[in-house]
Formats: structure tokens, C-alpha cells, sequence
């Protein structure tokens, strides 16, 4: 499919993937930075990253959440991407949030399931900004040169596959004032061979 790019990884960016009026009934349900409900992680590389799991969910996030898990998009990414087997899972996904400071150093993601035992395959970010300047950090990157810069506006949609060479992060910190808002949802397929497990690689 045109939208499917192989520079500098297989990946697409898609615009208006969505409804508005879903994704606003889902933005308006994002607690504030402050709920104590809110999972931070103390790694530097991911500092100022909130993570909000099924716990957190409000009606419309949860019927997103719902459909991204659906057989009907499954199949549209693996007729998307051309990998079949996929299983979605929640593990680390849901709502993220990333405020003032806030950065994702550039990376690769762990590449086995902890608990399903299976292998981690694509990564789809919805992302829920009204208003978005480069001026305020979190532009996402793609690429370990960061060949491609993905503003993270409201009702875009990144797809990207997992892999050794799937360097990605937003490292410019958040500024003041502004909150970068997100759901995530992640791919998996059975493991078909040996494979060497790893947790997350940062760029050094």
C-alpha cells in the first residue's frame, strides 16, 4: 500500500485514520499530570513519560482501545504491513503522556513479551494534540540520523515496525505549558525460531 514507506524503516504516517469526535471524547478523558494514578518511569531516557493503563480509561478510551485490539484492524495492518499472526496487546500501552521536560530518548523497543512469549512486531500511536509547534519539543523521530520528523498532531497516526534497526523517540523535551498526549497500542506475532532477548536499547 502507498502509505507503507521502507526509509529508514517500514513505517507509514496517516492523517484523519479516525473520527474527530472519538478522539476528542477520548483527549477530554486524559487525567491531569498530576493524578497519582499515572505510571512514571525513573530511566533519565523516558523522564517526565506518564503511562495510564485500563485502569484509567474513561468509556471512549476504552472503546478505542477496544477497536485497535479488533480482528477488523488487525487485519487492515497486516494488509498494511504484509505481517500476518498479529495479536494486539496492552502490555505498556494505552494513554501516554509526556509534560514540561518530559523526553523520550531515541531507542529500540524490547523485542519478546515477558508473559505471552511472543514477538514484538509494530507499535500504533494515535496522537491527540489540538494544537502542535516544533517550537515545543516532542516532534517524534524516526530513523537513528532521525531521518524522519513526525509533529504529533491531532488525528495522526504513526505505524512502525519493531525491529533492531527501528531506532524512534521524541528526545527534545516537552516545553513549558504543554502536554504531548497519546494512545499506543502494540503488535505482536508468535515466535517462529530462536531469538536473541533484549529489553530496551537506548542510542548512545
Amino acid at each position: 500500500m502507498s502509505d507503507w514507506k521502507t526509509d529508514p524503516f517500514p513505517h507509514a504516517v496517516i492523517d484523519d485514520a479516525w473520527t474527530d469526535d472519538e478522539l476528542h471524547a477520548a483527549a477530554e478523558e486524559f487525567p491531569p499530570f498530576d493524578d497519582p494514578r499515572w505510571i512514571s518511569y525513573n530511566d533519565p531516557e523516558e523522564r517526565g513519560k506518564l503511562a495510564g493503563d485500563h485502569r484509567m480509561w474513561g468509556p471512549s478510551v476504552s472503546k478505542m482501545m477496544d477497536h485497535l485490539h479488533s480482528p477488523a484492524v488487525v487485519l487492515l495492518l497486516e494488509e498494511l504491513t504484509g505481517i500476518t499472526g498479529l495479536t494486539a496487546d496492552a502490555l505498556g500501552g494505552g494513554l501516554h503522556m509526556t509534560c514540561e521536560g518530559g523526553r523520550l530518548a531515541m531507542h529500540t523497543d524490547f523485542n519478546v513479551h515477558p508473559t505471552l512469549r511472543m514477538r514484538r512486531r509494530l507499535n500504533l500511536l494515535i496522537f491527540l494534540n489540538e494544537k502542535w509547534s516544533a517550537d515545543w519539543g516532542g516532534t517524534l523521530y524516526l530513523g537513528a540520523a532521525k531521518e524522519v520528523a513526525v509533529l504529533p498532531l491531532f488525528n495522526r497516526t504513526a505505524i512502525f515496525e519493531c525491529g533492531d534497526a527501528s531506532w524512534h523517540g521524541h528526545p527534545e523535551p516537552v516545553t513549558a505549558g504543554h502536554c504531548r498526549k497519546s494512545l499506543a497500542c502494540y503488535y505482536y506475532t508468535p515466535l517462529d525460531g530462536p531469538v536473541s532477548e533484549h529489553s530496551t536499547v537506548w542510542q548512545s
